[in-house]
């Protein structure tokens, strides 16, 4: 049996000359709701509040920026060790680690990440609002926010581009921070956060340099301490030794020293009476008046190193104006126009949504109007 043909149903395509026909034909459904979307972008754009972006970019210093820093007491230490000939079983030496160092490169480092920080940024935050007047308060202050959120927003006005943290070649760090409706204020608010957050790193390395020469200092005092008092118990011990030998001398008629090498076995020391009582006495009395000169410090081995090293680490001063932690490649300037709303770009696209939109409708328009056309028939 021959299969019966099938009649295929071509209501169902769409033709593409139809489609244009339908836009021609409700054409003023494409025209109206283009102008519409153009004239609300527009309406929009040029009424929305302008967001201003300024920026600024620190670099590193120079070395000759951190020389304050380069003082031969903060640049050397001493240390003690071990030594058999040292009655105190400690000799003094030189050490080449310093007491505290800093480069361009650390010390840009640490600026950058203060100044990175969050909590750089809210210690800021803080401190900008009781300073502020009330007008620029209201730009960044919503009261009907809470602190959290009011904080989170002012956190978002700033970004970074940051290179250095990926590039040694590039050492630099941008900063910007935008702000609704007044460039001035955008631009004089990241000047004075650049200037806190520096601000803030200085003291930093001011804490951390006075901690460490303090805590220097202390260390030797110790050891200066210790030699005194090992000095001090080995004077009384001679001079306990000289005053039982003079008596042992008088007491035998030594008065003055004898030596004779027949009665002295060679390379072994010969009794401390031997010295005679007047110079066994006489060396008693020279240390018990040491103390008197005012001088005795320079007998004790070690310690006039140590003292030396001690005056230099209290002499140490720097002239905290004169150093320069980072550059201000670039300060915050003022913004030469807003960089939100960008109004071209919203009247763009509010026209193409407004085309999109409009061809829509028309094809709608055309398709009802079919549609009641059929069924009037």
């Amino acid at each position: 049996m021959a299969e019966m043909p099938v009649k295929q149903n071509t209501d169902d395509e769409i033709d593409l000359f139809d489609l244009v026909d339908d836009v021609v034909d409700k054409w003023y459904w494409l025209v109206g709701t283009l102008f519409l979307g153009v004239v609300l972008a527009a309406l929009y754009a040029f009424t929305a509040v302008p967001v201003f972006k300024t920026q600024a970019v620190i670099t590193k210093s120079s070395p000759s920026d951190l020389l304050p820093f380069s003082q031969p007491a903060l640049q050397t230490s001493i240390k003690l060790v071990r030594s058999e000939d040292n009655k105190s079983g400690a000799e003094v030496q030189i050490s080449d680690e310093a007491v505290f160092e800093i480069s361009n490169i650390t010390a840009f480092s640490g600026a950058r990440a203060v100044l990175r920080s969050v909590a750089s940024r809210r210690a800021f935050y803080e401190e900008l609002l009781s300073v502020v007047d009330s007008e620029t308060r209201t730009l960044l202050y919503n009261e009907s926010l809470t602190e959290e959120q009011n904080l989170s927003r002012f956190l978002a006005r700033f970004s970074f581009i940051d290179p250095s943290g990926k590039n040694n070649q590039d050492i630099y760090v941008q900063v910007a921070f935008e702000l609704a409706a007044d460039p001035m204020a955008a631009r004089d608010i990241l000047n004075s956060y650049v200037d806190f957050s520096l601000n803030l790193y200085n003291a930093q390395v001011k804490s951390e340099l006075e901690r460490k020469v303090d805590a220097e200092l202390k260390l030797n005092r110790g050891w200066a301490d210790n030699f005194r008092t090992i000095y001090e118990s080995e004077k009384l011990r001679r001079i306990a030794l000289l005053e039982e030998a003079a008596a042992v001398a008088t007491s035998i008629g030594q008065e003055k020293p004898f030596y004779n090498t027949n009665d002295v076995v060679v390379s072994s020391e010969p009794p401390l009476y031997m010295m005679g009582q007047q110079a066994l006495q006489k060396e008693a009395e020279q240390l018990r008046t040491r103390a008197e000169s005012g001088r005795e410090d320079l007998f004790i081995e070690g310690l006039p190193v140590i003292e030396s090293y001690i005056a230099s680490l209290e002499s140490v001063s720097i002239d905290w104006d004169s150093v320069q932690m980072v550059e201000i490649d670039q300060p915050a300037l003022l913004p030469i126009k807003a960089v939100k709303p960008k109004k071209l770009l919203i009247v763009a696209l509010g026209g193409v949504g407004g085309f999109m939109l409009g061809l829509l409708a028309a094809l709608l328009a055309a398709a009802s109007g079919r549609h009641k056309r059929r069924s009037e028939r």
